[in-house]
């Protein structure tokens, strides 16, 4: 990272300090005029735009005022017809670029560029890149057009990285050095498309909080949608908050977390028993749960099955996170997150369409097999292709991240298509591997030399929640120092450009989520299937009271436990 970029972030002045400071800098050259760029020529691509953008430029949805003059360049791709892909690239003075350049990913189904990303990036040195998903809005009626769904599931993210990089090149006179992807949730699922179909494209992929398994999360929802209200049960936040509550008091700090702990450290180790909510005759229903909110607090805990087989769809929520679970998915009329419009306007293409009907045993069959431009839905849209091994040959580094209290996509899914990754590794490579077993560590030990995957305790939905949430992931604050051990991305840089893998990455907690308010906690984030394990005696704030370790078998089962959502996830 270039010093002078990196020195007010090590200092703990955050986002803010570092616009300011540059601004007090004397303007950097830029490599090449930048309007110049507007004539740069690129096969099915038009360059709309290419200014150079002043000191207060304040990005569209975003109220900071960049005091940084940069490069911006909107283009849009048309690789195919049908298909069309607006993106911008910001490219930073010549003198002020770390020689590298950072692909965005976004959320939801987002047809809008991450500006807040790009922001980031910028800030970091980075020539970066942000793409719309090849669509407008977040509602799926733009399924109505065939090549836009290939172009959301996959299509988009990898021609405009193609067409950035030849940008870039040609504003610096170099390609740049290395290329990393950052994203989490739908952002995620794209980190996992780019390692899984285009391994040449990045040399590193941060990947938080994945929805690789894009049907699996959809039909996911519409269960939980099923029995939350959607036309099942009401779980409102005071019954959601006694099940928490229940939970800690079973399991915190029994599971290598430390006493006082409002999250839970390891939740495979908390098998909680719950009968004791519910209501006894007589009782008021504002301490209990009835008997219909005790059975969807299990459904939503033991996933989505299909009916017809019995095969298991998506993993459960997992214990402790049921505090959070009305931010997205529960309590809502109608199916939460994508699912309601994804089916609606995207498979059934019916405005009216009743989800009270949706069958599981009939629908997830459509679903999966739906044509969009000669290729199924699963086909275009699922990143559960857990063979990497292209992606390690080409010399990429992976690094994923899911927080435990995710109350959206199930953090087992992230362990379960890691398990994959590492039995088609061992697989690859002739190394024993059973995933009943515990005599994994050889597999796993391979697999750690490109791809690893941390854990988060008290993560929410890529930010957010009652533990460690703040590592320098997708849609983090600001305000932690900006070096290997406290940031994710500059740790996947360290791996990339220099070859130190990432041992441990030191996550912290600011009070009421603000960095400016000081520091709540610290605690390191182990790679999987390690976790972090309290010492019994230092001080329960602080990360150096914690060792990473891996928990007894009898404790949370084998190191790779999964429910084989994935249909290819094991060889």
């Amino acid at each position: 990272m270039n010093k002078t970029l990196s020195a007010p972030f090590s200092k703990n002045v955050g986002l803010a300090g570092l616009l300011v400071a540059t601004a007090l800098m004397s303007r950097p050259a830029f490599a090449a005029d930048c309007a110049s760029l507007q004539t740069t020529s690129l096969p099915g691509v038009s360059i709309t735009a290419a200014t150079t953008m002043d000191p207060g430029f304040t990005p569209p949805g975003d109220k900071r005022s960049l005091s940084t003059p940069f490069c911006r360049v909107i283009g849009v791709a048309t690789p195919v017809a049908g298909s069309r892909i607006t993106f911008e690239v910001w490219l930073p003075p010549a003198g002020t670029w770390n020689g590298k350049f950072r692909g965005e990913g976004s959320g939801g189904s987002a047809g809008t560029i991450n500006y807040p990303a790009l922001v980031d990036g910028l800030a970091r040195g980075y020539a970066t890149m942000a793409n719309d998903n090849g669509h407008t809005g977040s509602s799926w009626t733009f399924a109505q057009n065939p090549e836009a769904v290939v172009d959301f599931g996959y299509r988009a993210q990898h021609v405009s990285t193609v067409d950035a990089k030849a940008i870039v090149q040609a504003f610096y006179g170099t390609a740049p050095r290395h290329a990393y992807f950052v994203g989490c949730s739908q952002g995620g699922h794209h980190a996992q498309m780019e390692a899984q179909r285009y391994p040449q494209d990045y040399d590193g992929i941060l990947a938080g909080d994945p929805a690789s398994n894009w049907i699996g999360q959809m039909l996911a929802e519409v269960r939980i949608g099923m029995v939350s209200t959607a036309g099942g049960t009401d779980l409102p936040q005071p019954q959601l908050d006694l099940v928490t509550k229940a939970v800690l008091a079973q399991c915190a700090a029994k599971d290598g977390g430390a006493p006082g702990d409002q999250f839970l450290n390891d939740p495979r180790a908390c098998h909680p028993d719950l009968a004791a909510l519910q209501c006894k005759p007589g009782q008021d229903g504002q301490t209990c749960l009835s008997a219909a909110q005790m059975q969807a607090v299990q459904v939503i805990h033991d996933g989505t099955t299909d009916p017809s087989t019995g095969q298991k769809i998506t993993a459960g929520m997992a214990p402790g996170s049921e505090a959070y679970w009305r931010q997205v998915l529960v309590g809502t009329p109608l199916p939460g997150g994508s699912s309601t419009s994804f089916f609606r306007d995207g498979i059934f293409n019916d405005a009216k369409y009743d989800f009270s009907n949706f069958n599981f045993a009939r629908d997830t069959a459509y679903t999966e097999g739906k044509l969009f431009a000669d290729q199924t839905a699963v086909g275009i849209l699922d990143a559960n292709n857990t063979n990497l091994e292209p992606f390690r040959q080409a010399g990429g580094k992976l690094i994923m991240y899911h927080g435990w209290a995710d109350p959206f996509i199930a953090p087992q899914a992230s362990i379960d298509i890691y398990a994959g990754i590492v039995g088609h590794d061992a697989q690859a490579h002739a190394i024993p591997f059973d995933l009943s077993q515990r005599g994994n560590a050889a597999a796993v030990h391979d697999t750690q030399s490109f791809a690893r995957l941390f854990m988060v305790p008290g993560l929410n939905h890529c930010t957010g929640g009652p533990g460690v949430n703040s590592f320098g992931g997708a849609y983090q604050p600001a305000g932690i120092p900006l070096d290997r051990m406290h940031d994710m991305v500059d740790a996947l840089d360290a791996w990339v450009d220099h070859g130190i893998a990432p041992d441990k990455i030191i996550a912290a907690k600011y009070t009421n989520n603000d960095p400016k308010q000081g520091l709540a906690i610290s605690r390191p984030l182990c790679p999987y299937p390690q976790a972090a394990s309290y010492d019994g005696t230092g001080n329960p704030a602080d990360a150096a009271s914690f060792s990473c370790a891996e928990l007894k078998p009898q404790e949370n089962g084998p190191p790779l436990q999964g429910v084989n959502s994935f249909p290819n996830a094991i060889p």
